[in-house]
């Protein structure tokens, strides 16, 4: 139902919002590249459709480039593609697609399910709704395989909690142990980081972004159905997320069809938004903080 009210929204409305300049900027977001998980973002030729369009209509560069790469004069928009979550099939499906047309793209991972931890791969099994084999995480091997290849390597958190619903204390922990895990992993600093679920003032706060930066982190991505405006901060970069698109809505989400639902978002009073998602206002631990609190 929401995604119909949505696509309705952008039919109507959409020709208004799109963009008639030549400098705009958009980060695509995606999660799982398969050709049969229920949740998958694209199956991989969906997935290969996609680059062939963007790669002849777009500049792409990788999420931490991209307000770089909007300061400079472009007569095409801006994409940056990104994944979240970390699942094994980012390596095995998008990867090798991603290699074939050149392509950047950023990846941004759970800590806690890359090192296999077992509270956290169960929660992915309640958020997915699915089996342990449809969860299956990225090795260190292939993230570092990934990163030598010219990809981006962010955190997604440790334990992918809604961050909004936990302490500030507990937000610093999920912060700083991922990057240090990731880092430590990998073998590079880790500076990017998308927030999870990601929706502002439901999934994030004010104070949640300024934590993200005193962790050390410097560019951030949020869920929010627009481009990217100079007003935004580096640390709250609105992300536009795929599911199941064809090739003429990914063009529609690139020229600002689609930001009308963003705007939405952004304006949204807080008892409508419970109303529409009662989901994500339920109360939220974070298995991390738990542990640490213990020691």
């Amino acid at each position: 139902m929401k995604r119909f009210v949505k696509e309705g929204a952008v039919r109507l409305l959409g020709p208004l919002f799109r963009s008639r300049a030549g400098r705009r900027g958009v980060v695509l977001c995606y999660h799982s590249i398969h050709p049969a998980k229920a949740f998958a973002s694209a199956t991989p030729s969906l997935f290969d459709a996609h680059l062939r369009w963007l790669v002849k209509h777009c500049k792409l560069v990788r999420f931490s480039e991209m307000l770089h790469a909007l300061a400079a004069s472009s007569d095409k928009p801006v994409v940056a593609i990104t994944f979240d979550d970390g699942y094994a099939d980012n390596y095995e499906q998008a990867f090798p697609l991603l290699l074939q047309h050149n392509v950047p793209a950023t990846f941004f991972v759970t800590a806690g399910l890359i090192e296999r931890r077992n509270e956290v791969i169960t929660r992915f099994q309640l958020l997915r709704r699915c089996g342990i084999q449809e969860i299956r995480p990225l090795t260190w091997r292939q993230l570092r395989e990934m990163q030598v290849a010219g990809m981006e390597i962010g955190s997604h958190t440790y334990s992918h909690p809604n961050l909004a619903r936990l302490s500030a204390r507990d937000v610093s922990i999920e912060f700083r142990k991922s990057k240090d895990v990731l880092e430590q992993g990998i073998g590079e600093r880790v500076n990017v980081t998308a927030y999870p679920f990601g929706k502002p003032k439901i999934h994030l706060t004010a104070e949640t972004i300024e934590l993200a930066g005193c962790a050390g982190y410097v560019y951030g991505g949020v869920i929010t159905f627009r481009g990217i405006r100079r007003t935004d901060s580096p640390l709250a970069l609105p992300r536009i997320c795929i599911a199941n698109d064809n090739v003429s809505t990914i063009g529609g989400k690139v020229a600002g069809d689609w930001d009308v639902i963003g705007i939405w978002q952004e304006s949204v009073p807080m008892w409508v938004a419970r109303l529409v998602s009662p989901e994500d206002f339920l109360p939220e631990v974070s298995t991390l903080s738990l542990e640490e609190s213990e020691v």
